[in-house]
């Protein structure tokens, strides 16, 4: 960990114990603003790179849970548009949510997000602020279940704290309510998922290790060629309780430009890649604090010249010239950041291939 990482990290620490007494007025997902995606609410998901549109469309519905965007000293968000938080969960529906939005139905609840800093802090406040955000996420999902699923076929997407929810979210209202049937697969990016406790978290489902399999989960993270985190370890969630998990151990991870996970290097073969374009610095500069309301847009990156495979320490590692043009914007070679932009259109074909199999 650098100096200027430590020094951010400072920056944004709570100074103070999570209060339950003291938490952000909590949504009512009743009421539409608090989905950040509806199928029938215009919304930064819709957003593609592709000239041209196709009427092609299932009823099937997709649930997203998106990535951190709050960099705050309070231990977890409130839900207002005016924040930067708010603009940063706009992107993330744009690069990601958009990957997962085109042949089904959208939904997107915003929530009180643990701040970023609770990945970092080992008392008992980011479990309890961890807490907080998955309660908000079960009862969007409970609320979602009630008011417009109809018993229809789902898909899971997830990143980085979306997916520490998500998985959560599949043991307590997927499994533990039999819908195993229902769920087509769970994409659940950028977040560790321990084989070793894949079977008490998700019983009735399988690792995914094809392109249309059905009831299954995915997950990767990404880094450049040789990238390790020997010493790095991961607040999470099991049944029991919450736990802290090593990085480096056997691990779900699918390769997007294969649907496998075997070691072998696979080339990206097609425009993949995507960048955001917008008229705001907000997602890279993580001291805003006010929505400055940008104009977004997807295009297709100019270089596409990559591979990836899976490594011996479970990471998704990648190569190549792209992959070299991204170092840059990294901290150390981790890919976090590009876990889906860099597979946005191999993800939306599988969405379609999953959903034409199910």
């Amino acid at each position: 960990m650098n100096d200027d990482f430590k020094h951010f990290l400072q920056t944004i620490d709570p100074n103070k114990e999570f209060d339950n007494d003291n938490v952000p007025e909590a949504p009512d997902y009743s009421d539409e603003k608090f989905w950040l995606g509806l199928p029938h609410k215009s919304s930064f998901h819709t957003l593609s790179p592709h000239n041209h549109e196709s009427n092609e469309k299932y009823d099937v519905d997709v649930f997203y849970i998106h990535p951190t965007g709050y960099f705050g000293t309070q231990w977890n968000a409130t839900i207002d548009p005016d924040t930067a938080w708010a603009e940063r969960s706009s992107t993330h529906l744009a690069t990601q949510g958009s990957a997962f939005a085109k042949y089904a139905n959208f939904y997107a609840p915003e929530y009180r997000q643990a701040t970023y800093y609770s990945f970092f802090d080992l008392s008992e406040s980011p479990k309890l602020a961890q807490d907080l955000a998955y309660s908000d996420i079960e009862k969007a999902f409970d609320y979602y279940l009630d008011n417009y699923n109809n018993g229809k076929k789902f898909i899971i997407a997830s990143h980085s704290q979306g997916s520490l929810h998500a998985q959560r979210l599949i043991f307590n209202k997927v499994c533990q309510n039999k819908l195993q049937a229902q769920l087509i697969a769970a994409y659940i990016i950028g977040y560790i998922v321990p084989t070793k406790h894949f079977d008490s978290l998700f019983p009735g489902l399988k690792i995914s290790n094809s392109s249309s399999g059905q009831q299954e989960i995915i997950s990767w993270c990404s880094g450049v060629e040789g990238f390790r985190r020997v010493r790095a370890h991961n607040m999470y969630w099991i049944p029991e309780g919450w736990v802290r998990e090593d990085m480096e151990q056997d691990l779900i991870c699918t390769n997007p430009l294969s649907w496998h996970h075997d070691k072998k290097w696979h080339d990206n073969t097609e425009d993949n890649a995507v960048q955001l374009t917008s008229t705001s610095p907000t997602l890279t500069n993580f001291y805003a604090t006010k929505n400055a309301y940008p104009k977004l847009g997807l295009r297709y990156t100019r270089l596409q010249d990559f591979a990836a495979r899976v490594s011996d320490t479970s990471l998704l590692e990648m190569k190549g010239e792209l992959i070299d043009h991204l170092v840059k914007f990294t901290r150390n070679g981790d890919l976090h950041s590009f876990d889906i932009t860099l597979f946005w259109q191999a993800i939306e074909n599988n969405v379609l291939e999953r959903i034409r199999a199910a």
